[in-house]
C-alpha cells in the first residue's frame, strides 16, 4: 500500500494580478491601500470694482481707488480711508464679541463681518473691511441706499462739516427723517438697468420720495408685489422694534441697504403686459421650508399667541387669534362616531364670501386659486428657513463710521435714528395696504 494519500493536492488560492503588474512588472502590494481624493485646485481670488455701488466714496484718480471692491468669494471690500473708517472697524469688532442684549440683537440686522486685510488694487495697497455681499447669486440685483436720521453729523464734526450736512437732502430729511442717496433697479418689462445717483436724490421731496421708493419696487403703473413687501417689512419691523428700545448706540449717517432680485420678482408676479395688469403674486419658486420658525407676530407680541393676518392698520400689524380645536374620539359602546366641531379658520369666511358673491360659472375657481397662492406665499415669506444665506429680498443696516457707544451712565434712546425708521416703515405699510385685494 502506498503511503501517498489518494486525496488530490490542494493548491493555494491564485491571486489575480492587474494588467499593470503583468506587463510592467509592478510588485503586488499586500498592505491595504486607501484611495485618497484629489484636492480640487483652489480658485484664485479675483478682485474688481464693485459695479453695483449706489452711494458712498468713488475713485478720484487712476492709482488710488476709493470705492467698494468685490471679490469672487462672496465678500465686499470697504476701504479704510479716514479715521472714521477705523472707528467702523472698532464697531464691528466690538459688536461681534459683545454680550450686551441690544448689540446681540443688532447682529442679525447687519452684514456679516470677516475682519480686515490689506489688498492691492490698481497698484495701490490699502486695508479693507471685509463684509458679506448681499447681492451674491442675484441675477438682477436692485439696490437702494437710504440714509436714516435728520441729523447726519456726529458730535466730533467741525462747523464746516455740520453746515455741509445740513444743506444736503434738506427737504427730504426734514419731512421724513431720512434721505435716498441713490438706487438702481432692473425694470421688469425691459430687463434694463436704471440708475439714480445722489443728484437725483437731492431733488426728492414730498410725494416724489414715495414715488422713488415705488419706482425701486417696480410698482410704477403696475400693482406692487405683496410677497416682496412682506419680505422687506419682516426685516424692517425687526429693525424698528430694536430701534424703539435700544440705548447702547447713537447712530449718525447710518443707512439701510435694501436689496432684491428682479429676476425672482418677475418669477413671482410676472412682467407687466401692455394689454393688462401684472398678475399679482404667483407662487414663488421657493423650496418648501425645512423648519417653521417663529411667525412675525412674535416680534411684536410674545404673549398674544396670535398670527399676522397680512393686514396693516393705523396702529400697526393686525393679528388673528388662533384657537385650539378639541377632537372627539369614537364611542365604542354605541359603535358611532362623533365628528369634531368645524375648524375656525380664516379660510372659512373667505370661501363663504366667494360662494355667496360668485357662481362657479364665473371666477370662483380663479379666486379660490388666488387665496391658496397668497396663503402659500405668506407662509413661505414669513416662515421660510433655508440654508441659502440670501433671500431674494432683504434689508440690512450698514455704514457705522459715525456710530458711538453709550456708556452705562449715559444710555438713552436714539430718537434721531428711531424717527427715520418709523417714517420709512410707515411708507411700506401704506404700500402693503394697497395690496390687500391680493389676499381677497
Amino acid at each position: 500500500m502506498s503511503d501517498v494519500s489518494s486525496e488530490p493536492k490542494r493548491r493555494g488560492i491564485r491571486r489575480q494580478r492587474s494588467i499593470y503588474q503583468v506587463h510592467y512588472c509592478i510588485k503586488r502590494r499586500d498592505d491595504e491601500v486607501m484611495a485618497k481624493p484629489l484636492l480640487a485646485p483652489a480658485t484664485p481670488l479675483e478682485i474688481q470694482a464693485y459695479s453695483l455701488q449706489v452711494a458712498g466714496h468713488r475713485s478720484t484718480d487712476d492709482t488710488k481707488y476709493l470705492g467698494l471692491l468685490q471679490c469672487n468669494n462672496g465678500t465686499i471690500l470697504k476701504p479704510i480711508i479716514k479715521e472714521a473708517q477705523k472707528r467702523e472697524v472698532d464697531f464691528y469688532d466690538r459688536i461681534s464679541r459683545s454680550n450686551d442684549a441690544d448689540l446681540v440683537e443688532l447682529r442679525s440686522s447687519i452684514p456679516k463681518y470677516f475682519g480686515c486685510k490689506k489688498y492691492t488694487y490698481n497698484g495701490h495697497e490699502q486695508e479693507y473691511i471685509i463684509l458679506e455681499d448681499l447681492s451674491e447669486r442675484m441675477l438682477e440685483p436692485c439696490i437702494m441706499d437710504v440714509k436714516i436720521g435728520k441729523r447726519t453729523w456726529d458730535p466730533l464734526a467741525t462747523e464746516t462739516k455740520i453746515k455741509n450736512e445740513q444743506s444736503k437732502y434738506a427737504a427730504c430729511k426734514q419731512q421724513f427723517g431720512f434721505c435716498i442717496p441713490g438706487f438702481q433697479v432692473y425694470k421688469l418689462s425691459t430687463g434694463k438697468l436704471h440708475k439714480y445717483n445722489k443728484d437725483y436724490g437731492k431733488r426728492l421731496h414730498g410725494h416724489t420720495v414715495t414715488d422713488a421708493i415705488r419706482n425701486y419696487l417696480n410698482g410704477i403703473g403696475t400693482p406692487l408685489c405683496r410677497a416682496l413687501l412682506l419680505q422687506f417689512l419682516s426685516e424692517l419691523w425687526k429693525i424698528q422694534k430694536w430701534a424703539r428700545r435700544q440705548s447702547a448706540l447713537r447712530l449718525y449717517s447710518t443707512s439701510l441697504l435694501l436689496v432684491y432680485d428682479a429676476a425672482r420678482l418677475r418669477d413671482c408676479c410676472g412682467a407687466p403686459e401692455n394689454t393688462g395688469p401684472r398678475i399679482p403674486c404667483r407662487p414663488a419658486t421657493l423650496p418648501l421650508p425645512r423648519r417653521r420658525s417663529s411667525s412675525i407676530h412674535s416680534m411684536h407680541s410674545i404673549s398674544s399667541g396670535s398670527n399676522f393676518s397680512g393686514q396693516i392698520s393705523a396702529k400697526g400689524p393686525v393679528y388673528h387669534k388662533v384657537h385650539s380645536v378639541p377632537i372627539s374620539c369614537m364611542t365604542t359602546a354605541q359603535n358611532s362616531f362623533s365628528p369634531p366641531p368645524p375648524i375656525n379658520s380664516p379660510w372659512n369666511d373667505a370661501l363663504k364670501r366667494i360662494s355667496q358673491n360668485h357662481s362657479a360659472e364665473h371666477n370662483y375657481e380663479d379666486k379660490l386659486c388666488k387665496i391658496k397662492m397668497n396663503y402659500r406665499a405668506m407662509l413661505d415669506q414669513l416662515s421660510y428657513d433655508s440654508p441659502t444665506p440670501n433671500p431674494w429680498g432683504t434689508v440690512k443696516v450698514i455704514d457705522f463710521a459715525h456710530a458711538f457707544f453709550n456708556e452705562e451712565d449715559e444710555r438713552e434712546l436714539d430718537d434721531n435714528f428711531r424717527e427715520g425708521i418709523d417714517n420709512f416703515v410707515e411708507i411700506f405699510e401704506c404700500f402693503l395696504r394697497e395690496t390687500d385685494d391680493q389676499v381677497i
